[in-house]
């Protein structure tokens, strides 16, 4: 195993004015923050990971003792131990043929067993980790318009897979629907049951598009707030990076509840107008800088140590000219089970978003690369 590489602790005291939450009316428990950082390395052995994607489509095994992600050249699975610090494995998956679904990899889940689920652009299926497809679940649900069957990216290309309810959550886009609904698809008797979710509009409503006509053709440029879901906690969680409340569905449920979300330190939703479409360079650039200087709520991460959701949320300060570096505020929120706050704060002294990261026994791991290796900022936090 490779030393491991820290960095200096860092004792930063974050306050938020000691007020207490509304919503369950607790003393704020992020008001005392402190944190420390550390970065671990990973040995690679005599192998070379390709991180020029950096960890892309990644999942941890339900034990959370390992980390498994794709690095596309070639097109692998990399399984890597995080108690040792070490891959345990690489395995190369065919990118045609009958155990392919296609070349790119958009989404992969970790089964209960050494199994896993993979999305491409051509399809998806259950593998070994050896690379055998063993179900290959590029399904139609019946009933749908027959014009819409080909249209697999439509349907399942903002979508997860639940090995526990052996069904998928998905969002579809484009003609398909109207409106945004989840659908939760089951691939055993090819039917759908499907949702509304009528408070994730304001995402795509403060999406915004620049266009602009060259020899070529048309180029469209794009930016917009971030929309999330994921299951943490045994639940499907639906956000959006423009308010606070949530969409939970349990995988036994069969309705879905929208959670409104009340903080006390930072507005609960974005009060913001954009024009959508834009011909307009400059008008573009003023509405994209509006788009991220607005506090962006992130993704919810169970702790399952502490028995507590964990968000993050961030306001973007682009730089003036194109290549100029971007600053940031960066916020941390805590949630009991039922996502009643109990803490929020501003963090201050931390330069960099976390990315790709996950809870272990406590601690926070964000990816970082390492002089092209493959290395984790962890994250201890006292409060």
């Amino acid at each position: 195993m490779k030393k491991l590489l820290t960095i200096p602790l860092l004792a930063l005291l974050a306050s938020c004015g000691g007020k207490e939450s509304e919503s369950t009316e607790q003393k704020n428990i992020l008001e005392n923050l402190t944190y420390s950082v550390d970065t671990v390395v990973v040995d690679a052995g005599d192998d070379f990971l390709s991180l020029g994607f950096r960890l892309g489509a990644f999942d941890l095994s339900p034990d959370k003792k390992e980390l498994l992600f794709f690095q596309n050249k070639p097109l692998s699975l990399v399984t890597v131990s995080l108690d040792e610090l070490k891959v345990l494995s690489i395995t190369e998956f065919e990118t045609e043929g009958p155990n392919s679904v296609g070349s790119f990899i958009g989404n992969l889940e970790a089964g209960p067993s050494p199994d896993v689920f993979i999305k491409g652009f051509n399809g998806q299926g259950i593998f070994t980790a050896k690379g055998e497809m063993i179900e290959n679940l590029k399904i139609f649900p019946e009933g749908l318009d027959q014009k819409y069957t080909n249209d697999f990216m439509k349907i399942y290309g903002n979508s997860i897979y639940d090995f526990q309810s052996e069904k998928f959550y998905t969002q579809p886009y484009g003609e398909i629907i109207k409106d945004n609904e989840l659908w939760v698809i089951d691939p055993a008797s090819k039917t759908y049951t499907s949702y509304p979710l009528p408070k994730m509009k304001s995402v795509g409503d403060l999406a915004i598009t620049f266009t602009q006509k060259t020899a070529d053709g048309t180029m469209s440029s794009y930016y917009g707030p971030s929309a999330y879901m994921e299951i943490q906690n045994d639940q499907v969680l639906i956000s959006g990076g423009t308010m606070s409340g949530v969409y939970r569905l349990s995988s036994q449920a069969d309705s879905i509840e929208f959670i409104d979300i009340k903080h006390i330190t930072v507005p609960n939703e974005w009060n913001i107008t954009v024009q959508k479409v834009s011909s307009d360079e400059a008008s573009f650039k003023e509405d994209r800088r509006k788009i991220a200087e607005q506090l962006n709520f992130m993704d919810f991460k169970w702790d399952d140590t502490r028995e507590m959701y964990i968000r993050f949320g961030k306001k973007t300060f682009l730089g003036e000219n194109r290549g100029d570096p971007s600053s940031y505020e960066l916020y941390l929120f805590a949630y009991d089970k039922d996502f009643n706050v109990l803490g929020e704060t501003k963090i201050a002294g931390l330069e960099t978003i976390p990315s790709s990261y996950f809870f272990k026994d406590g601690k926070l791991y964000s990816y970082v690369n390492v002089e092209d290796e493959l290395g984790f900022a962890v994250f201890t936090f006292e409060f």
